[in-house]
């Protein structure tokens, strides 16, 4: 407030009365009314402010005596007892899955683990849970609680009675106290659920099955399956694969010792199971399939994750090992699982082909998920005969130019050469006198001309060196391909680098020398490269004493 009188400010202590500013010294002239509304609203300033203080004093006070800790921390969390069993989950197998009986709100942020015994010692230990159709579970690797009669015996899965023991245990990431976290819950005795999809498109039914097989004199449980043709599958031969079992696939291709029908292999693909421990073994496949988008080579699955139901080739033609297209269905537990080695595939093969191998017969224990599909195939056990008439049919790779591999030009009367040299300058006169080289590509395959003279006498041979644009683990994109006269029907293709993933191979291949030498290279074995430029071509003479001479050279 301003003094008037005097020209100076003067601080003032004043109160609300009524709304007014009152000046505190001169309450004493006011009328009687003004004067008590004036003394009650200082009395209850003052009542707040002492209110105000002894709050504060009390806060003080509070944080500087002992506290009582059983009063102040929080209560640990308690769980209910759960309630446990053992159920099949389909590829899985057995699983164990717990059910609990409190609020949901009880096990938010928890960390469930299991540990599995029986006769007191752990089968499992360390088993995380997994949601599975909405349940709480624990996957239980099954071949850890059977074993297998020995082959004689005809592969029966052995149970022990003995009961299993879940062992529970729920605990939070940091550490917190959990009453009832531990947990021994009776499952009973083990059950083997089944857990095999069928090996081929729903639309392919069984036809023929038999078993009977023999190893070294001695009987051991798989079957041969022949599926019955259909609309879309009107052959043997190019019948689709499908992997049985979520896993890991191997591949291991058993080669001809006749030279000549190199390639008639036996090819076996086999998917270990990590939830089941099995290993399902599907033998006499096709080196090739297509996989929905491009022909690839059955080899390159060796080591690959796949899931049931998943494309793993096709039936191959017949092999050395088979008198008629089929798949051969083996189930076994490895002595050993595979541990991503390089050599895991050639250790299974090994492992189906030991007799002391514990093979299972999945047909007459009923492995397979469709009951009715269980039933069916043993109806159909040792009924081989009436599939004899089936068509086997061929594995043919569709070429979309319309070119006629025999060694003449009017195929390619339009086409300008990739490459071309002067005539005349073979060390050989006419003979390997390379001049101009053609070259054509659609998705399937890769089409060579070379204008070279006439068919050498004796043996020949054409290296072909070309960049396809897709480097080997090494970075080179180069490659090899060489033709031999004494070779028909196959390639050879390879890096010159050494890299042990482009190392030199041979594959089926189409040739002919007429006019000129005209070659048809399926791209699937060049691992389907989208573009290639050729580089260079070398032309081979091998003499009687198996001398090699290079007559002539273009690049």
């Amino acid at each position: 407030m301003y003094n008037y009188h005097s020209g100076r400010r003067s601080q003032l202590a004043a109160y609300v009365v009524g709304g007014n500013w009152i000046n505190c010294k001169a309450k004493n002239g006011l009328p009687p009314e003004a004067r008590r509304n004036a003394f009650e609203m200082t009395s209850l300033k003052k009542g707040a402010l002492w209110f105000l203080i002894s709050m504060v004093l009390a806060a003080l006070l509070a944080g500087c005596l002992p506290r009582n800790s059983a009063s102040s921390e929080a209560k640990p969390r308690a769980l209910r007892d759960f309630n446990a069993a053992l159920k099949g989950k389909g590829t899985h197998g057995t699983v164990a899955c717990v059910e609990y009986p409190g609020r949901r709100a009880d096990l938010e942020g928890l960390l469930l683990k299991a540990s599995l015994s029986r006769g007191g010692e752990i089968v499992e230990g360390g088993i995380p849970a997994e949601a599975m159709d909405g349940e709480i579970c624990f996957e239980l690797t099954d071949a850890k609680y059977v074993s297998v009669s020995g082959n004689l015996q005809g592969g029966l899965l052995i149970i022990p009675p003995d009961p299993l023991t879940l062992l529970l245990e729920a605990s939070t990431p940091d550490g917190e106290a959990v009453q009832n976290g531990s947990q021994a819950l009776s499952l009973g005795p083990y059950v083997q659920f089944p857990f095999l999809r069928w090996i081929f498109p729903s639309e392919v039914k069984p036809a023929c099955v038999a078993d009977g097989h023999t190893r070294e004199g001695v009987f051991y449980p798989a079957w041969d399956i022949i599926p019955e043709p259909s609309p879309k599958y009107p052959s043997l031969v190019g019948t689709p694969l499908l992997a049985p079992v979520d896993g890991t696939a191997y591949v291991w291709l058993l080669p001809n010792e006749d030279p000549a029908r190199r390639f008639d292999t036996v090819n076996a693909v086999m998917i270990y199971s990590p939830d089941t421990g099995f290993v399902v073994d599907l033998t006499h496949a096709a080196d090739i399939y297509f996989d929905g988008e491009a022909w690839v080579m059955l080899k390159l699955l060796n080591g690959q994750k796949v899931t049931a139901g998943s494309p793993l080739g096709v039936i191959g033609p017949k092999d050395h090992a088979s008198s008629i297209p089929h798949v051969h269905l083996q189930v076994f537990i490895p002595a050993k699982a595979p541990s991503n080695q390089p050599d895991d595939n050639q250790a299974l093969y090994a492992a189906s082909t030991q007799n002391a191998t514990a093979n299972v017969d999945a047909i007459k224990q009923r492995l397979f998920l469709d009951q009715g599909l269980n039933q069916r195939l043993l109806l159909l056990a040792s009924q081989f005969l009436g599939c004899e008439g089936y068509p086997w049919g061929e594995l043919l790779i569709p070429q979309q130019l319309a070119l006629v591999v025999d060694g003449n030009r009017e195929d390619w009367a339009n086409d300008e050469p990739v490459l071309s040299d002067k005539s005349g300058d073979s060390t050989a006169g006419e003979t390997m006198d390379i001049r101009a080289l053609s070259m054509k590509m659609d998705d399937n395959y890769l089409y060579l001309l070379l204008e070279a003279g006439p068919r050498p006498a004796g043996r020949w041979g054409l290296d072909f060196f070309m960049d396809f644009k897709a480097p080997n683990a090494c970075g080179s994109s180069e490659r090899s391909i060489k033709v031999w006269s004494d070779e028909p029907g196959a390639f050879t293709v390879g890096s010159v680098d050494g890299c042990p993933d482009s190392k030199p191979q041979t594959y089926p291949a189409l040739f002919a020398w007429a006019e000129a030498l005209e070659v048809r290279i399926p791209l699937v074995y060049l691992n389907n490269p989208s573009e290639a430029r050729a580089i260079s071509v070398k032309g081979i003479l091998v003499d009687g004493q198996g001398r090699f001479s290079y007559p002539d050279y273009m690049r």
